[in-house]
């Protein structure tokens, strides 16, 4: 279910170029569905590194490292970024969650 939400915000990334690098659609799946924190937090890194643009997408991969991350500093502004960027309620939600809970 996770994977059929996540499917359009893949097609975007994978056909806008100034996301496309070796790894992308790896570091995707491992941001998005990974179940190694730490694994997580380096691709969603990645990802967030290699971005051309702040948007919805790049808030959701905020997001979910600050849900993977050990550091509450980090998970701080990672979860402050999320709810300016990202679109979807549940993101959202558990961005504030985070900032409750470390800020």
């Amino acid at each position: 279910m996770r994977v059929l939400s996540l499917l359009p915000a893949l097609a975007l990334i994978a056909s806008t170029q100034a996301f496309a690098y070796d790894g992308l659609e790896q570091d995707f799946a491992v941001c998005t569905q990974g179940n190694d924190s730490a694994e997580v937090v380096k691709a969603c890194t990645r990802l967030i590194d290699n971005a051309a643009a702040e948007n919805a997408t790049t808030g959701m991969f905020y997001g979910l490292r600050a849900a993977n991350n050990n550091d509450p500093a980090q998970n701080c502004s990672d979860a402050r970024k999320s709810l300016d960027l990202a679109e979807d309620d549940a993101i959202k939600q558990l961005s504030q969650q985070l900032i409750d809970a470390n800020c």
